[in-house]
């Protein structure tokens, strides 16, 4: 019994280490995680292959994909697999239909910005690519949907999904967006 805890113990380590990335990895590997965000500290990558879509029943769509949110201030990435959750009617190609003035569809996107994220999974590593121990959050956490803001990161990460998947922009493109 002690062999098969200790063989499934090294099993763990090698396939949690495999899936392990640094910094210079992202960066250094655009065909495979595109740079979607920046700002002063934090840098968000979506890993291309990852993104798949689950649910095409216009005006409603799902899309899987990995994220990478690079921290600098704490020294670490996040890799989340996220389900995209979006409301086509909400876009602000279908927003235009409904009004004319260019503000009234801005503070309408300000209340609902059409996308919807939940988080399946998260690690976390060192920027050098070492596992990095945190504090799983219990399973609440993770069937919970949170509307996205517009332009935080994971809206930006769900937006380049989008475009990946069906090449047009859910909205038109915010200042920060990096594709």
């Amino acid at each position: 019994m002690k062999k098969l805890f200790f063989l499934l113990a090294i099993f763990l380590l090698f396939t949690s280490s495999t899936f392990a990335i640094s910094l210079d990895e992202l960066r250094n590997s655009p065909e495979q995680f595109k740079h979607v965000y920046t700002d002063e500290t934090f840098e968000t990558y979506v890993s291309v292959p990852s993104i798949n879509v689950t649910n095409y029943n216009p005006p409603y769509y799902s899309i899987n994909a990995t994220v990478y949110a690079v921290e600098h201030e704490a020294n670490r990435i996040i890799k989340s697999d996220m389900t995209f959750f979006y409301d086509y009617n909400r876009s602000s190609e279908m927003l235009k239909k409904k009004f004319s003035n260019s503000a009234l569809i801005i503070n309408e996107q300000k209340k609902n910005s059409g996308v919807q994220s939940k988080m399946n999974s998260i690690n976390v590593y060192h920027l050098d690519g070492s596992v990095q121990n945190f504090s799983r959050p219990d399973n609440s956490f993770f069937s919970n949907k949170v509307t996205l803001l517009i332009p935080s990161a994971a809206y930006t990460a769900a937006v380049y999904s989008f475009y990946k998947s069906y090449n047009m922009y859910f909205n038109s493109p915010s200042n920060n967006q990096l594709f």
